[in-house]
Order: structure tokens, then C-alpha cells, then sequence
């Protein structure tokens, strides 16, 4: 009996058989690629695309931080009607009847500089017949601007602009979590693709292994039959069907549990894909050795990682800034200077006969004297407010400065992490490849006794159990040979993955 040609003939025929269409009622089958399996993760896994909308989202803070430096207008038209006793006794009269009408605009504005300005502009119509009014309709006007500038807490273009500051590095930090999420996702999709392809190749070399017992049983059958073996030979060659039957079982629900596990990575959701068998493509290339660039150095400029975790950093540090200059007393700069116009129509008044006539108008004669300057008023003073030892300050600043320290230990553990991570992967690399020429000459080498032990069991110079352990031998140097060339295929997306090459590796680009 000789194996030669039987062996590989079988592996490549159980390999194509499942490609084919199966009976009425079961469910399609489709081979796929590492690649498509790339694809179609990037399309459909549900952590990018939360990490995409993370990104969004801390995109969108920087707008609204970059709003506090714009213009606010604000406005207000009202009227107004109350009628009430009065207890005055030069009112002339025991109630006291009033109709008001207000138009108020205004506009404000944050400087980068932290000073605040506001100007405001505001009318009045008043309608009053008692004693005590000049003027009945009243028009009265004013233009006020306004100005506050910290001097200590809150103070400086930092100060004032940080809040911009750490939502543009939190968007950068998201940016660099998005892309390292990415970077997660091919090597998972890879991983997840090999895992189950090498489950697959086990499944074919298991069925190829019982086959060649099952061949093994049939000829000692014969054998026996014809007198050239006792029947106790009969025994380990049931035996080894039955074990073998048992493995390829194993092996089938490994490979099951292979392909949901790809299924879940790739984001499928709908109910036919899950039903959908898959059958994995062998990977055309064949891993190379690490190259010159897959340093430890190199990893540092390219991991997503690092950029993100520098700008967390920085936001620790602006706002551990911020959390100092609170501990300053808050003392202000305040100025303000107005404009104020008056006119309306003399009414008269027993305590002041013939007055009002030089303010006599209506609303555009109010307009006129307040843009004449003759009527102002300004001011300017220091405001300031100092919070009785500092409590909250302090506690805030002691915990801005702790979560600095925090970042800075991340960032050093993450160079730690990275350079091992690299220098595993570089050694995994080596050693795998290595293992997969080592596992080919095993290969050979059990491939060769088992032809030996099959044509000495030809001539009756071998028995069954000796013929079954060379067969049993050779399946396992294969299922080495398998799993030496998956751990190099595994460890070439580790080491991708640690230095930071993955994306250009797999021929990707994102934005």
C-alpha cells in the first residue's frame, strides 16, 4: 500500500468538496479570502463603527468651544401697563396710570485675551400723567459699553483659550483611538481568518487520516480472511477508526466555532450570512523575515496609539494650567462709559411751570441728544472675590496634577508595552518561520517511514499497530506543519501590528 500519491490526492479532494453545492435545503457556500475578510470587517464591525462616531463626536466639541469667541446678540421688545395707588402727595392724583414700551438690543463678546465687552442700546416710551412728569409721552435712550479684564485668575490668552485647546487635542486623541481601533480590527480580522482556516486544514487532513485507517482495516479484514493474520489483529485497526472518527468530530466543531468567531468579527447581521458556510482561501503570500524598518523606533512614529495618548497628555496639561491659575485670587479691571438721550412732550406740572421745554420732541430728538455726548457717564473700578482658603482650588489642582502624573505613566508604559510587543513579534516571526521548514523536512521524513512500514506491511514483515503509529506520525507532523505556517502568518500581523505598518501592509488608506 502506498501512500505517495494517495495522501496529497486526498487532502486536495476533501479540500474542493466543500465548495460544491450541497442538496435541497442546505445552506449556501461561499470561499473567502483574508482579504475580503479585511474588507468586509472595516464595512461591518460594530467597534469601529462606535469608534467613528467617538470621533465624530469629539470633532464636533471644537466648534462649540471655538462659539465662546463669537459675537452674541441679544433683544428685547416688551409692554408694559400698571395701574396702582399711590401714597405720594404731590402725585396729584390717588392712582397712578402707566404705559411703558421697551426696545432693548444688545451685543457681547469674548476676547482670546479673556477681556468680555458688551455694548448695549437701549429705548423706553413712557406714558405717565401725574404731577411728578415733565413729559408725557417720556423718550428716553441710552448707549452703554461695558468692559471687565481679569488681572490674576482667568487671566491670559492660555487661560482663556483652553477650553479650545483641549478639545482640538481631544480631537486629535479620538483620531488616533479611531485608527488604532482600525489597526485592532485588520489584525483580528487576519487572526481570526487564520484561526479558522488552519480548523478547516485540520478538518482535511483528520478526514485524510481516518481514510487511510479505514484502508488499513479493509486490507487487514482481507488479510485475516485469507489466513495471513490472527484476527486480533482486526482490534487496533477498529480502534484506530473509531479514534480517528472521534478527532475528526473534535476538529469539525472546532472549526464551527471558528467561523462564528470570524462571522462576529467581520460584523455580520443578517440571518442568511450566518447561515452561509464559508470556506477559507489559502493565503497567496508567503510571510517574510521582519525587515529593517520593523524596529522598535519606527513603531514609535507610526502607532495611532502614541499620537493619541501624547494628546491626552496634553490635555492633562492645560488643564492642570488652568487648575493653577485658579488658585489665584479673581480680581477684575471693570469699565463702563454711556450715552444718554431724553425728549418727549412737556406736560404740564405744578412744581416746575414752563420746564421741559429745551427736551421737548419725540423719539428722534431723543436719538439726537444721546449721539451729541453731551449727557455720559462712565466708570471704572477693581472687583475682586477671594474664596476663603482656597479649598476648592486646591483640590481641584491637586487632582488635575495627579491625572498628569497618570498620563505620563500611561505614555511610558505604552513605549514599554510597544517595545515588547515589537521584539516578541520580531523573535515569534523568526521562530516560525523557522518551525516551518523544520516541520517540512518532518513531513518528509514521516512520510517516507510510513511508505517504508506500508510496503514492509505488504510483504508481512509489519503488523497493524505498527502501520497505524507511522500513519498516526505522519498526520501529526502535517497538523505541525499546519500550525507552524499559521504561527507565521499570525506572528507577520502581530509584528505589522505593533509597528504600526498594517494599514500599508494591507494596501489600505482611511480618512
Amino acid at each position: 500500500m502506498n501512500i505517495h500519491f494517495f495522501f496529497p490526492a486526498f487532502l486536495l479532494l476533501v479540500s474542493a468538496s466543500p465548495a460544491l453545492p450541497g442538496p435541497g435545503g442546505a445552506p449556501p457556500v461561499r470561499e473567502i479570502t483574508m482579504r475580503e475578510c479585511v474588507e468586509t470587517a472595516l464595512r461591518g464591525n460594530i467597534d469601529i463603527a462606535i469608534s467613528r462616531s467617538e470621533r465624530e463626536s469629539a470633532g464636533l466639541s471644537v466648534p462649540l468651544e471655538e462659539a465662546a469667541f463669537l459675537p452674541r446678540l441679544t433683544g428685547d421688545v416688551s409692554f408694559s401697563r400698571s395701574i396702582g395707588p399711590t401714597g405720594s402727595s404731590i402725585a396729584g392724583t390717588l392712582t397712578v396710570d402707566q404705559n411703558a414700551w421697551k426696545l432693548d438690543a444688545g451685543v457681547s463678546e469674548l476676547l482670546r485675551s479673556g477681556t468680555a465687552l458688551s455694548l448695549s442700546f437701549q429705548n423706553q416710551r413712557l406714558e405717565a400723567g401725574t404731577a411728578l412728569s415733565l413729559f408725557n409721552p417720556e423718550y428716553t435712550t441710552s448707549l452703554t459699553l461695558s468692559a471687565r479684564h481679569p488681572l490674576l485668575k482667568r487671566s491670559g490668552r492660555k487661560v482663556t483659550e483652553a477650553p479650545l485647546t483641549i478639545a482640538r487635542a481631544g480631537t486629535e486623541a479620538a483620531t488616533g483611538e479611531w485608527l488604532a481601533k482600525v489597526m485592532d480590527i485588520i489584525a483580528t480580522a487576519r487572526t481570526s481568518f487564520l484561526a479558522f482556516h488552519a480548523a478547516y486544514r485540520q478538518i482535511e487532513v483528520r478526514k485524510a487520516a481516518l481514510s487511510l485507517a479505514e484502508r488499513l482495516f479493509d486490507q487487514t479484514a482481507a488479510r485475516i480472511d485469507a489466513g495471513l493474520a490472527a484476527p486480533m489483529d482486526r482490534l487496533p485497526a477498529e480502534a484506530a477508526v473509531a479514534s480517528r472518527k472521534e478527532e475528526l468530530l473534535r476538529v469539525e466543531a472546532a472549526a464551527q466555532n471558528a467561523e462564528d468567531d470570524l462571522k462576529n468579527v467581520l460584523g455580520l447581521r443578517a440571518d442568511q450570512e450566518w447561515e452561509e458556510r464559508l470556506i477559507p482561501v489559502q493565503p497567496p503570500e508567503a510571510p517574510d523575515a521582519p525587515g529593517p524598518n520593523d524596529t522598535y523606533p519606527e513603531a514609535l512614529k507610526r502607532r495611532p496609539e502614541v499620537a493619541a495618548l501624547s494628546a491626552r497628555t496634553r490635555q492633562a496639561e492645560i488643564q492642570e494650567m488652568v487648575a493653577r491659575n485658579g488658585m489665584m485670587p479673581d480680581l477684575s479691571l471693570t469699565a463702563s462709559a454711556g450715552l444718554t438721550g431724553l425728549a418727549g412732550s412737556p406736560f404740564p406740572n405744578p412744581f416746575f411751570p414752563g420746564g421741559g421745554t429745551e427736551f421737548e420732541g419725540s423719539y428722534g430728538d431723543s436719538l439726537r441728544e444721546l449721539l451729541s455726548g453731551d449727557y455720559y457717564t462712565w466708570f471704572v473700578g477693581l472687583s475682586t472675590e477671594i474664596p476663603w482658603k482656597f479649598q476648592r482650588e486646591r483640590a481641584e489642582w491637586a487632582r488635575a496634577r495627579s491625572a498628569l502624573e497618570q498620563q505620563r505613566l500611561r505614555k511610558e508604559s505604552l513605549r514599554a508595552n510597544i517595545r515588547a510587543e515589537v521584539r516578541k513579534a520580531r523573535r515569534d516571526l523568526d521562530s516560525s518561520l523557522d518551525r516551518v521548514d523544520a516541520a517540512a523536512a518532518s513531513v518528509a521524513a514521516a512520510r517516507g517511514k510510513l511508505e517504508a512500514e506500508e510496503r514492509k506491511f505488504d510483504l508481512g514483515a509489519s503488523t497493524t499497530t505498527q502501520v497505524l503509529e507511522f500513519q498516526q506520525d505522519y498526520a501529526q507532523a502535517l497538523l505541525a506543519e499546519l500550525t507552524a505556517k499559521t504561527d507565521a502568518y499570525v506572528s507577520q500581523t502581530r509584528l505589522w501590528r505593533s509597528v504600526g505598518t498594517i494599514l500599508e501592509k494591507e494596501g489600505i488608506s482611511v480618512r
